[in-house]
């Protein structure tokens, strides 16, 4: 299995297909680890499990978890 970290951001980039990123809907989600660098190193955004656009940047241990990342992890642990 992929390596997953769950990582917080924030998108104030000007790219328009980001995610909005509101206080009402700022989760923790699951990243590829790899993206996660990328993002920091490339300045490209990262995608999370559930299909969210954004450059990660936040502390995730201070957002809940995205439940469509939860579940997509718990299905990929099943099989």
């Amino acid at each position: 299995m992929t390596e997953l970290d769950t990582r917080q951001g924030t998108s104030e980039a000007l790219d328009t297909d980001l995610d909005e990123d509101t206080d009402d809907n700022r989760m923790a989600h699951y990243v590829k680890r790899d993206d996660v660098l990328r993002s920091a190193v490339d300045g490209v955004p990262a995608t999370a499990l559930c299909g969210k656009k954004w450059f990660p940047g936040r502390d995730p241990d201070k957002y809940p978890l995205c439940p469509v990342c939860k579940e997509l992890v718990g299905l990929a642990e099943q099989l």
